[in-house]
């Protein structure tokens, strides 16, 4: 890979972090050896530090560009089943300003009832897959069906496209495709997932509390859109902890710890006499 490229997609293997507990931005510093996930027109991953925790990072967006090796500034957003997307690229796009996505894989029935899905311009099915919310939760499943170790396989480059495809405001005009991939068999089972699962806020927190997204402070917004910096990334971590399992695991630990001298200091005098 060039040292100044681009990348796009994600997930796999992950490190926890806990910088979503950070008010404002934090470094985002890719090196000159990052680039390790390598798919079609430069997309894939990167290992990063994020406030400097090692991570692997993955784009969720094809129009923009992130280079290696580069320092930037980063806002992170845990994602969740009501999260604040106020400092994500895609949080304010419409409803109706997605590009259209039109399924054709031979299921009439199915085609026509994820289309129906993901093009749902008021909202008025019971999960609409056309909010900004549904498409980073679909992103955030998607990234956590990728084989990293396989590198640039056919399927690999189909989450990819899935991806880039959801993430496609109108204005930005069709996803370009690098591998020449079709993409629908991983929107239908993006779609099937999120149908599944939105109901039930606590399952959705459960798997989406591994997820952030991390974006540039200094977009410009526009219609809805962020615009201008570098291209935004998906985190995820390995293992899948709710939220605040950090700081439980600490108090047990510390309580353990706190007993544990006490003890030790109860049972002195016993063993002096």
């Amino acid at each position: 890979m060039k040292s100044k490229s681009f990348f796009g997609a994600g997930s796999a293997l992950f490190f926890f972090i806990t910088v979503s507990a950070i008010a404002g931005p934090v470094p985002l510093i890719l090196t000159s050896s990052s680039y390790n996930f390598q798919l079609a027109g430069g997309g894939g991953g990167a290992s990063a530090t994020l406030n400097g925790v090692p991570v692997e990072i993955f784009c969720d967006n094809f129009y923009n560009e992130i280079y290696v090796p580069s320092s930037n500034s980063a806002n992170v957003t845990m994602l969740g089943s009501s999260p604040d997307l106020s400092e994500t690229r895609f949080g304010g796009v419409a409803q109706t300003a997605w590009t259209t996505i039109t399924l054709s894989d031979g299921n009439t029935s199915l085609d026509n009832t994820d289309n129906a899905f993901f093009n749902d311009p008021n909202g008025s099915t019971p999960q609409a897959g056309s909010t900004a919310l549904a498409r980073y939760d679909m992103v955030a499943y998607l990234v956590s069906l990728y084989n990293v170790s396989q590198g640039g396989t056919t399927s690999n480059n189909q989450i990819q496209e899935a991806i880039w495809t959801l993430m496609d405001p109108a204005a930005q005009g069709a996803v370009i495709d690098p591998s020449g991939v079709n993409a629908d068999s991983y929107l239908e089972q993006a779609a099937g997932w999120y149908m599944t699962n939105s109901g039930n806020p606590s399952t959705m927190n459960s798997f989406l509390s591994h997820f952030e997204v991390i974006s540039d402070p200094s977009m410009t917004f526009s219609n809805g859109l962020g615009q201008g910096g570098f291209q935004e990334q998906i985190v995820m971590t390995p293992t899948p902890e709710p939220r605040g399992t950090v700081w439980v695991v600490f108090c047990i630990l510390l309580g353990g710890f706190v007993i544990a001298r006490r003890s030790r200091f109860v049972n002195v005098p016993a063993m002096n006499s």
